[in-house]
């Protein structure tokens, strides 16, 4: 789940990128503020970049440990002014 607690703008896209890979996958809404991807990322730190409807683009790079477990929270300091 992403939530934009700052109201910078709806989030329009979301990619996600594991330590183990160069390259940025798109994910997709499921509901709501739930995206998924079919990606086995277990194992990996997770980054993301995340796309608003006012056209601003940001990164968030590994914010989430290799040790992650499904159910957990993380959050950035890292936030759209």
């Amino acid at each position: 789940m992403i939530s934009n607690v700052g109201g910078s703008g709806d989030v329009k896209a979301v990619w996600i990128r594991g330590s183990r890979s160069r390259t940025w996958s798109p994910i997709h809404r499921n509901w709501g503020a739930n995206w998924q991807s079919s990606i086995d990322l277990r194992n990996q730190r997770l980054s993301f970049r995340l796309s608003l409807v006012d056209g601003k683009t940001l990164e968030f790079l590994n914010v989430v440990p290799s040790s992650w477990r499904f159910g957990q929270t993380f959050s950035s300091l890292n936030q759209f002014s």
